[in-house]
């Protein structure tokens, strides 16, 4: 059975354009491993920026790994395969690391799958020492790294395309130098506690109260306190575009080139307008340059950012990218910063699509999120489209957010049938009507947002408030996409988590997937981490990190949100902020 997985790798490179094969010769080898299959792996641009960086240097080989496809999974485990690299189809465990990247809490699982049928040792404290190291990166490592301390040597907080190959590169040297496995490893963690950016686990100490929060960290060997995110301090620099292209992702053959890191809106639910502090956008030049590369590879660009539409040149931008014959794409718009011009630019180059995420239902729930969206903007917006021709429109909305009422899910509704209400009369031609989607999403409190001492709806109520959406917007032919709740809960809980979600994994890893079971003999209460209001003056297992944002800016947006803070005194702390 090994040769129809080494002959299903070799039919995937085959479609691809852009891949990097390396000898191996004299080089420090690294898996590069996506916890999710090759189609939503490929589909990330940060993957891909990795990639790119590792294999820039000469002095790195790095190849590609993902979770096995389901079919064929059991294959692995029935005649213990292991998981191999794509580019030259080798086990995990002859690489000198394995890197994973993580960007959804809910692979946390298929991260030790992939260890586990590698025969590799989940735990670093039982990998011997011809074992790779493995790291983790990415954006679930440097919101909370906690729940998988206890199987990473290190994670890299923050962008990785300069701390990637850094670390890297110390290792190779470190171990040139001290010919000694044991003490290799030794000096190699010595040193890498003095790069900014990294995070290794087992140099820290968490002491819990009784009760199981947070008491305090102790940081030993040197190790700092606070770990500090990295971050590019240019990110002009650095092009971050699709390496590798192939028809096996969710964008086709379309080429990703980011626009900007972060977002300055300062929605209270959104991580990542928080971690990827201060914004960054990149100046017109170094997208086109970027652009030049990807084009290189195929006419069709997809503009990627935390808010494409809201890039200060963005109308230049379409301009400059068109002129080059390029065909372009957002995954999204803001409603507030739509443009005719960007919406001709997208259509003239052959979108389908147009989404808008209003996020609430009413304007009073929009507030309390800080989306500073009305809805007379939210209209005009979808009249622009309307008038635009495009084919499909898409809504997004959350449900489960703090303070929200039946009225703002009836707000929803309204929303939507106001919105294909709109674009029907747009079109006077009935058989013309653009195609509308509703996406409904379970708000998760995340970790560096101000709703992170906020306490997730139990997973009844989302559902019930999911049929009811579903059932009314389907009377009008309005379609409804939505997430899973229980799966929304459990990735609430790998994200709140401390250490000893650890043990949940490690039961989930032992049962094969079946959480039911997990949960029933894991010895904590999973509300405690998911659905508890927490107490302002609790300590939170990522408050050892320093990611970019001020913890006491995030208390006063939450005050203001829930209202527990007068008018004055919320100006007089935000100025202290």
């Amino acid at each position: 059975m090994h040769w129809q997985l080494t002959d299903k790798a070799r039919k995937r490179l085959q479609g691809e354009t852009g891949t990097v094969v390396k000898d191996w010769g004299g080089r420090l080898s690294v898996a590069l491993v996506f916890p999710n299959s090759y189609y939503v792996g490929m589909s990330n641009l940060g993957f891909q920026t990795i990639y790119g960086a590792l294999n820039r240097r000469p002095e790195i080989v790095c190849e590609r790994a993902f979770l096995p496809d389901p079919e064929d999974l059991p294959v692995h485990e029935r005649s213990g395969v292991p998981v191999l690299s794509l580019e030259s189809q080798r086990p995990l465990r002859e690489f000198d690391c394995v890197a994973f990247s993580a960007t959804y809490e809910n692979d946390y699982l298929h991260m030790l799958q992939i260890l586990a049928l590698s025969k590799i040792p989940v735990r670093p404290r039982e990998r011997a020492e011809g074992d790779p190291l493995v790291s983790m990166g990415g954006v679930c490592a440097w919101s909370n790294p906690e729940p998988l301390a206890a199987f990473m040597d290190w994670f890299f907080l923050g962008e990785g395309e300069e701390s990637g190959p850094e670390v890297f590169g110390l290792w190779r040297e470190v171990r040139e130098a001290e010919r000694d496995p044991i003490a290799a490893r030794a000096a190699f963690f010595r040193a890498l506690v003095r790069i900014e950016g990294v995070y290794v686990p087992h140099l820290y100490e968490v002491r819990y109260q009784e009760d199981g929060t947070v008491a305090d960290v102790v940081a030993r060997d040197g190790a700092p306190l606070p770990v500090r995110k990295r971050r590019l301090a240019r990110p002009d620099d650095h092009d971050t575009i699709s390496v590798i292209r192939t028809e096996d992702t969710e964008f086709g053959p379309m080429g990703l080139v980011e626009v900007g890191k972060g977002c300055g809106r300062g929605c209270r639910f959104c991580m990542e307008g928080e971690i990827y502090r201060p914004v960054r956008h990149r100046h017109l030049p170094a997208i086109l340059r970027a652009a030049d590369a990807a084009l290189e590879q195929g006419r069709r660009i997809g503009l990627v950012g935390a808010c494409v539409s809201d890039y200060p040149w963005i109308d230049e931008l379409i301009a400059g990218l068109r002129a080059k014959g390029a065909d372009i794409s957002l995954s999204s718009v803001r409603a507030d910063s739509l443009s005719p011009g960007l919406v001709r630019g997208l259509l003239d180059s052959g979108t389908q699509t147009l989404t808008i995420a209003p996020e609430a239902g009413t304007e009073r729930l929009r507030t309390v999120i800080h989306k500073s969206l009305n809805d007379a903007r939210l209209f005009e917006a979808v009249d622009l489209i309307a008038a635009s021709g495009v084919p499909r429109v898409k809504l997004y909305f959350m449900i489960g957010q703090p303070t929200e009422t039946a009225e703002d899910i009836e707000g929803i509704i309204h929303v939507a049938k106001t919105v294909r209400h709109r674009i029907l009369k747009a079109r006077r031609d009935p058989s013309s009507l653009a195609e509308l989607t509703v996406g409904v999403s379970s708000f998760v409190p995340k970790p560096w947002t101000a709703f992170q001492w906020c306490a997730m709806a139990d997973v009844k109520s989302l559902e019930g408030k999911i049929r009811q959406l579903t059932r009314e917007l389907r009377k009008v032919g309005i379609h409804v996409t939505h997430d899973v709740p229980k799966w929304a809960r459990l990735q609430g809980i790998l994200a709140r988590g401390n250490r000893h979600v650890g043990e949940l994994l490690l039961l989930a890893l032992d049962h094969k997937g079946d959480w039911r079971r997990a949960f029933r003999e894991w010895p904590r209460n999973p509300d405690f981490y998911v659905c508890r209001e927490r107490p302002l003056g609790e300590r939170f297992p990522w408050d050892h990190f320093e990611v970019g944002t001020k913890r006491e800016r995030l208390e006063i947006e939450y005050q203001r949100a829930m209202g527990l803070l007068p008018e004055r005194t919320i100006a007089w702390k935000a100025a202290l902020a």
